[in-house]
């Protein structure tokens, strides 16, 4: 490597060190004195609302203060991002929580990763004003909540929801049964807004585009789509990480250039450090890089293990990267969560080739419903055929006895342990 890159990745990580010595941000101390009392105060909702079955989730900057805090109120409330609110409850601090897997949540570091550090449950809530927030946060908020009314209009649930889960990242209304399933079957990542699920997906894009353009035109429309997936996800810091992660992996795979598109990659991940220390312990980062890093590098020694896959409308490049993704993240996947698929990579198989024209039908659909509510009930019909197929897939996988396993004991150490042999296994000398 030259000296000159040698230089500026130490200068990276010089400044990501310092500032999460220094610079990282704490919670005022005064807050603390409230923990477990009833506290009033006047904040502006700086996200676009969670909604839940039961509650809705906002995230309220209060007044004079730099931190934020989670608010959950009743879902009947119509609350928009900008608004500022009155808050009435109890103020508490976020605790860790131990998973259906048993594994424990750091549910404290992932909301301080965010800025939030207390929490107000059953909170009561008197909107009094609205438009506080950025101009074009707003706008893109109210696309994006009208674009889903559309496709909800369209399409009947559940499969309206994949469709908001494919197209914006949103989890939607699915029952406990179908998100286990999602668990189950190893493709919770086409509903989750992560580098892992982005990746995944733009490379099933691209590998659709080349069918009718050239390369260099097909990768530029497949960062187009990266991009507007962003956009319409509501472009948070999560989203736009990700998408520069798959946006280097489709370069790469592109031009072939490995070592180019992997110092991108190290450089890219090491800029985001030295900009928010705190992205080191980000698990949408976490995956983001290794399924980068896994397309880039992984992809090329195992395209050979699915050579009995027809390589016609990029089946065989698309089942070589979803292989590759999944090796890259695992040990981190059963580090976090202990759940081991082994009916992953078939469910996969028979899922991702159908992601790019899915995604294409129901976005048609949902933009359709600007302009007509038959014209995106007609599409909407069209989108629905490839949405049941992909939720009855992956019913199907998850109704397989053992079709995944617990490993409660997966330590750090033999996470550790797996990368490094999978490093070993990816820069051995050649024979």
């Amino acid at each position: 490597m030259p000296k000159k890159e040698i230089l500026i990745i130490g200068i990276l990580l010089m400044i990501g060190i310092i500032r999460f010595l220094y610079f990282i941000p704490t919670p005022p101390s005064g807050y603390f004195d409230s923990v477990g009392k009833k506290v009033e105060f006047h904040g502006t909702v700086v996200d676009l609302p969670d909604m839940r079955t039961s509650n809705q989730r906002l995230i309220v900057k209060p007044k004079s203060s730099e931190t934020n805090i989670l608010v959950v109120a009743p879902n009947d409330i119509d609350i928009e991002y900008g608004d500022e609110i009155y808050v009435t409850g109890k103020l508490e601090t976020p605790e860790n929580f131990i998973t259906n897997t048993g594994k424990e949540f750091n549910y404290e570091r992932y909301l301080s990763n965010r800025d939030i550090y207390f929490i107000v449950q059953y909170a009561q809530v008197d909107v009094l004003s609205h438009d506080n927030g950025s101009v074009v946060k707003k706008y893109l908020f109210k696309l994006k909540k009208s674009f889903m009314q559309n496709i909800n209009l369209a399409i009947k649930s559940p499969e309206s929801d994949l469709a908001g889960g494919l197209l914006l990242g949103t989890k939607g209304d699915f029952d406990e049964t179908t998100r286990n399933e999602f668990v189950t079957t190893g493709t919770i990542h086409i509903i989750a807004l992560s580098g892992y699920n982005i990746t995944i997906v733009a490379s099933s894009v691209i590998h659709l585009f080349n069918l009718f353009f050239r390369k260099i035109v097909s990768t530029g429309l497949g960062a187009i789509t990266i991009i507007l997936f962003i956009i319409m996800a509501g472009s948070g810091a999560s989203a736009v990480r990700s998408g520069v992660m798959a946006c280097i992996a489709l370069l790469g795979r592109a031009h072939g250039r490995e070592y180019d598109a992997g110092r991108a990659l190290v450089v890219a991940g090491l800029v985001m450090f030295a900009y928010d220390p705190r992205i080191i312990t980000d698990i949408s980062f976490q995956l983001s890089f290794l399924a980068t890093f896994g397309i880039l590098y992984i992809t090329p020694r195992v395209i050979s293990w699915v050579y009995f896959i027809p390589a016609r409308f990029g089946l065989r490049e698309i089942a070589g990267t979803t292989i590759s993704a999944q090796i890259a993240v695992l040990p981190l996947l059963l580090y976090g969560t202990g759940v081991f698929s082994f009916v992953s990579f078939p469910a996969n198989i028979l899922i991702l080739p159908f992601i790019p024209i899915t995604m294409l039908a129901s976005f048609v659909s949902g933009f359709a419903g600007f302009v007509s509510l038959d014209f995106a009930i007609l599409f909407g019909y069209i989108a629905y055929i490839p949405l049941y197929y992909i939720l009855k897939i992956i019913h199907v996988f998850a109704s397989i006895p053992l079709a995944s396993i617990i490993i409660h004991n997966f330590s750090i150490w033999i996470t550790i342990l797996s990368y490094l042999i999978i490093g070993w296994w990816i820069f051995r000398p050649q024979k």
